[in-house]
């Protein structure tokens, strides 16, 4: 493929956004990203990105191996689908607050996708003991993975994946216990299985395990 060469003039705009902005081709390799993108990794300068992968990156952001593989498909995602994506990112361990990232296709002249360009703002709004337990996955879908579940299904799949018992996730919902055994096993039937792990298997595969339900409250 041929080199890609950013324009200076959208290079030179991004550089004064205070949000971090990323830019990367087919390969996920940085092709650039802004001081608020280093800053937010921990790095003292961009430069020290640039042409790599997340896993050659030295960043505590970038240390868990299972998050930085689900980067790369959501960026394989995005280029091969063009379509975007909007994920909730939860790095405790690395960042103070969690963050909303949205990826979209970048194209060339041509109208041939090259890339993918990243954006990510801080929702210091949010306090994750709201709607998780702590074992949520670092990396959460804010677009649904496909139309298999409606999203009344995903809340109760989203909490019983959290480990939250029947009762719980009814207090949640506002549903009896009651309740939700009978829409879980309703669940069950639709995917064709009997026990909670393998309904459990059925949703990781299908990335639902990852997807943040939008609340109708």
């Amino acid at each position: 493929p041929n080199e890609i060469i950013l324009p200076k003039m959208l290079t030179r705009t991004l550089d004064q956004l205070p949000e971090p902005y990323i830019i990367k081709d087919l390969n996920s390799r940085y092709l650039y990203a802004n001081i608020a993108t280093a800053k937010l990794a921990g790095l003292r300068s961009p430069e020290d990105m640039l042409f790599k992968q997340e896993h050659e990156i030295q960043s505590r952001l970038m240390e868990d191996e299972t998050v930085v593989n689900e980067w790369q498909i959501q960026d394989r995602n995005v280029s091969q689908n063009r379509k975007p994506v909007t994920m909730l990112e939860i790095h405790p361990g690395a960042v103070e607050f969690p963050y909303i990232v949205r990826k979209v296709p970048f194209y060339d002249d041509d109208n041939h996708c090259v890339g993918v360009v990243t954006y990510a703002k801080n929702l210091e709004v949010f306090t994750l003991k709201d709607f998780v337990r702590g074992n949520t996955p670092g990396s959460l879908l804010l677009t649904k993975p496909d139309e298999y579940f409606t999203e009344k299904e995903c809340e109760i799949i989203f909490l019983k994946l959290q480990g939250m018992t029947s009762k719980e996730v009814g207090n949640r919902l506002h549903l009896s216990p009651r309740t939700i055994d009978n829409r879980l096993k309703s669940l069950y039937d639709k995917v064709g299985v009997n026990h909670f792990d393998d309904f459990s298997d059925f949703c990781e595969r299908r990335y639902y395990n990852r997807y943040l339900p939008r609340s109708e409250e």
